[in-house]
């Protein structure tokens, strides 16, 4: 049998400050909920961001992580794609199904008029997992599959 002990005045007050620091602490890990590091045989595509994509006034923050998929039917699991502005973000394509690569883009015009992607992974039968690190200001970009451009797309939202 648990017998309630009701708490109240200053011990209170305490028990409720001492939890609100580690739900502070726990809050502020910065690993942003993925801290994963890529699976063996698996490379980050080294890709710097492009002038003006990082913030300025100094170092950008790092460790975020997103991913999409490409799946049956020559498709992305989403899309769009939201990740922080202004972070060092790694954004995993985790192929499924086919033969397909994942490139980001400044915008659709800029994909479409034949300029270089900001970032990009070689293509690859899956199953297989390529990352590519981007560092964007706050915006809307366009990625898509280099192999399927006219049907697998879409739009990075960096917030």
């Amino acid at each position: 049998m648990c017998i309630l002990i009701p708490v109240r005045g200053p011990l209170f007050a305490a028990l409720l400050a001492l939890s609100m620091v580690f739900l502070l602490a726990a809050g502020c890990n910065g690993d942003g909920g993925g801290g994963k590091t890529p699976a063996a045989g698996e490379s980050p595509a080294g890709q710097t961001p492009a002038t003006g994509q990082t913030p300025t006034g100094g170092q950008t923050p790092t460790g975020a992580t997103a991913e999409i998929k490409m799946v049956a039917g020559t498709a992305f699991d989403k899309d769009e794609l939201r990740i922080p502005a202004g972070t060092q973000v790694t954004i995993t394509a985790d192929n499924t199904d086919g033969f397909h690569s994942f490139a980001v883009y400044e915008s659709e015009e800029a994909a479409q008029s034949g300029e270089d992607p900001v970032a990009e992974t070689e293509a690859c039968n899956s199953p297989c997992k390529k990352t590519v690190e981007v560092a964007l200001a706050a915006g809307e970009y366009y990625f898509r599959c280099e192999v399927h451009s006219g049907s697998m797309n879409g739009a990075l939202i960096a917030e």
